[in-house]
Parts: C-alpha cells; sequence; structure tokens
C-alpha cells in the first residue's frame, strides 16, 4: 500500500528497491516566455517559493541519485532542458535566493549558438548559454549535463552516429567543465532501448526522459519520468501537483494561499 502511495504520490520507486525524489522539468525561463515552451522569471519565483513553503529542497539529480532514504526526505529535482541562457540569468538568481539548486541540461556542439533544431519558430532563436557560464553555475553548485551534442532524436539513429551523440555530449561537456558529468537527458524525450543501452554504456549513472511516471510500476534508471512544467500551469495547479508530492511522507505542512484556478503562473 505505501509503495503503491509512493508512486502515485510523486516519489519514483526504482529496480531494486531504492526511491528517487520527485522530478520536475522546466525549457526556458525568461521575460516574456511562450507560455508553452518556459514561466516568466516572476513566475518561477512564486513557484519556488511554493515549493519552499512546503518545506521542499530543491537539488540536482546527480545530488539525488548520492542519497539515502533518510538524506532524501523532502528533495525535490529541479531540471531544465537545453541549455539556454536565460537559465543562467534567471533561473539560477531565483534558485540560490531560495538555497535550491538543479540539473541544467546542455547541448554541448551548440553551446553559446542560437536554437535551430526545431520546426516550431517558438523553439528557434534562443541564446544557449556558454562554456564560461557553465562552468560558473557549476562552481555554485549546480549540476551541469548533457543533452547530446546537437539535439537530435537519439531513437533514430544506431551505431556511430548514436554514441557520438551520447558519449560525445559528455566528452565535450567534461572539457569544458574540467568535472565529471554524470546524467544524462534525452532529446525531445525520443529514446529506445538502444538509446539507453548507448546512456549506460558511455558511463552516466541515470538518464532522464519526459514522460510521465508509469502507476504501480518500477522504474529504470535509464528511463526516468519527470513533470513537464510551463507557464500554462496556474499557481493553484502547481501547489496542488507539488503538494501532492509531499503527501508522499505523510507530511502535514498546509498549503500555500489559495490562488483561484484561473490564475496564470505566466
Amino acid at each position: 500500500m505505501l509503495d503503491a502511495l509512493k508512486r502515485r504520490s510523486g516519489m519514483i520507486a526504482l529496480e531494486g528497491g531504492k526511491n528517487l525524489p520527485p522530478i520536475i522539468y522546466y525549457h526556458r525561463v525568461a521575460p516574456g516566455a511562450d507560455p508553452d515552451t518556459g514561466v516568466t522569471p516572476p513566475a518561477f519565483d512564486r513557484q519556488m517559493g511554493i515549493l519552499k513553503s512546503l518545506g521542499f529542497r530543491g537539488v540536482s539529480l546527480r545530488e539525488a541519485l548520492k542519497s539515502d532514504a533518510s538524506s532524501s526526505a523532502g528533495m525535490i529535482c529541479i531540471t531544465f532542458d537545453d541549455g539556454y541562457q536565460d537559465n543562467y540569468a534567471f533561473a539560477a538568481p531565483v534558485l540560490e535566493k531560495y538555497g535550491f539548486r538543479g540539473t541544467i541540461y546542455c547541448v554541448t556542439g551548440k553551446m553559446g549558438e542560437k536554437t535551430a533544431w526545431a520546426d516550431d519558430p517558438r523553439w528557434v532563436g534562443h541564446r544557449l548559454m556558454t562554456g564560461s557560464e557553465a562552468r560558473e553555475l557549476a562552481a555554485r553548485g549546480f549540476e551541469i549535463a548533457a543533452h547530446s551534442r546537437t539535439h537530435p532524436d537519439l531513437s533514430s539513429l544506431t551505431g556511430e552516429e548514436l554514441w557520438t551523440e551520447v558519449r560525445g555530449s559528455r566528452e565535450e561537456l567534461e572539457e569544458v567543465l574540467g568535472e565529471t558529468v554524470e546524467t544524462f537527458c534525452y532529446p525531445y524525450g525520443f529514446y529506445n532501448d538502444e538509446t539507453r543501452e548507448a546512456a549506460s554504456r558511455a558511463g552516466y549513472r541515470a538518464a532522464r526522459s519526459t514522460r510521465r511516471m508509469r502507476p504501480g510500476k518500477t522504474e529504470n534508471l535509464f528511463d526516468l519520468p519527470a513533470r513537464s512544467i510551463s507557464g500554462e500551469m496556474s499557481l493553484a495547479r502547481f501547489a496542488v501537483t507539488v503538494s501532492g508530492f509531499r503527501l508522499l511522507e505523510g507530511w502535514r505542512s498546509p498549503l500555500p494561499p489559495v490562488f483561484s484556478d484561473g490564475e496564470s503562473s505566466s
């Protein structure tokens, strides 16, 4: 019964009996961000304030993987896909304000450039953080992790092409950071058995997807589920979502002030 509650409430039940804190993910945090692709800095600040008021501690996936049952209490993994420069400029200072950290997944072959890998114009033309910005964030306690070299659909690649994107991304980022890169995130959330095997063989400890948890199922470290957070999510919905994660531990903290259902987080 308790295991089922954990899976429903956001705790990730892994094969072998270990549990991992829930994972949420963002893309952009920027003024005027399209609600489909990001949140504004004030909205992000309010969301992090809700997490803090509920007693959560925002951490990187790397830190969560190193935790045990006692030290993981109250953790929530905060992650960002693609490595946008606005993560450096706007998201990181807000996280630090609340004593949080997180994981930023960088497209290593495109650092410092503008996004150009999607057909949808909402995703095109946004500046990615530079290597020096990534190094600075790593020095400030953030996990900088790999998101492929060029952001392809990895499930469509095989052999050397796949290996270059998965292992090559880790090698490039380790050269930039001067430290071991431990986790990976699949571009677009697309992967298959060969992709997962490549991530494991490349030396990563875990890989995050974009799918939600499967109730009643155990999860694989190279297929970690996560909850997407966008500007379309109202503050009320965000509060209910994350408070559901907290119910896992049987904590009884009250919800933050009630927000109207129609209040936008953007």
